[in-house]
């Protein structure tokens, strides 16, 4: 039989103490050119480099890198902030998935999204970040995850699952009362309309039941596939 082996491990100090959990949330791309290990329980820095936010969250993004056929470090992503307690158990890093649009995507291919969650970013109301790939710093090699779109879930984001073209997004919630449920977004622009920003719509709700008056059922959505 075919035996697997450990080819590299991956550990963070990002942290100012020993609750991280890198790796609690864990994906690969769709054409598995990266990996994404979320650490939702990072005390992460804000942008003034030193203010901590308690239990803000990161991910740490691996990609492959074909001489080596090992992943490797690309980038630590902390959620976007504007220096208030929104971010304080926001959770960043929750859940995520990268969508690599066409057939055989390799790093230089420009179509990529990065979808992560913040579940409990404004006492749980929720929120999934969407990213772009593109050209960094040095404006020839592509290697930046930019910011580009918020999708607001009401308690959303507890998993994010999309398709391989990123452009169907389905986000989970614990939402009493219907026993959980999971919302369906759609992109409505950067398809047909000349648009060059990127928009989602919500096109449908999922529940595990229309009401069970129930605060504690909340487990329908705690897993879905695309």
């Amino acid at each position: 039989g075919t035996t697997y082996q450990t080819q590299t491990s991956a550990t963070m100090t990002d942290n100012d103490d020993n609750t991280s959990r890198l790796g609690e949330s864990l994906s690969i791309s769709t054409d598995e050119n990266f990996v994404v290990a979320g650490a939702p329980y990072t005390n992460a820095v804000g942008a003034d480099g030193s203010t901590r936010f308690l239990d803000s969250g990161l991910v740490k993004i691996y990609i492959w890198d074909p001489s080596t056929f090992k992943y490797g470090l690309l980038d630590t992503v902390r959620g976007p902030t504007d220096g208030s307690t929104l971010n304080e158990n926001a959770n960043f890093g929750w859940a995520h998935k990268v969508s690599e649009p066409g057939t055989s995507s390799v790093r230089a291919t420009p179509d990529k999204y990065m979808f992560v969650s913040a579940p409990g970013h404004d006492n749980d109301r929720g929120r999934v970040y969407m990213y772009t790939w593109g050209v960094g710093a040095d404006g020839s090699t592509y290697d930046t995850w930019t910011q580009d779109y918020t999708i607001e879930a009401p308690a959303g984001g507890y998993r994010v699952q999309a398709n391989d073209n990123g452009d169907i997004l389905a986000v989970s919630s614990l939402a009493p009362g219907n026993a959980g449920k999971v919302e369906i977004f759609i992109k409505t622009s950067q398809s047909n309309d000349g648009s060059t920003q990127n928009s989602f719509a919500l096109s449908q709700t999922l529940t595990g039941a229309a009401s069970d008056g129930s605060s504690l059922n909340t487990a329908f959505g705690d897993s879905i596939v695309m």
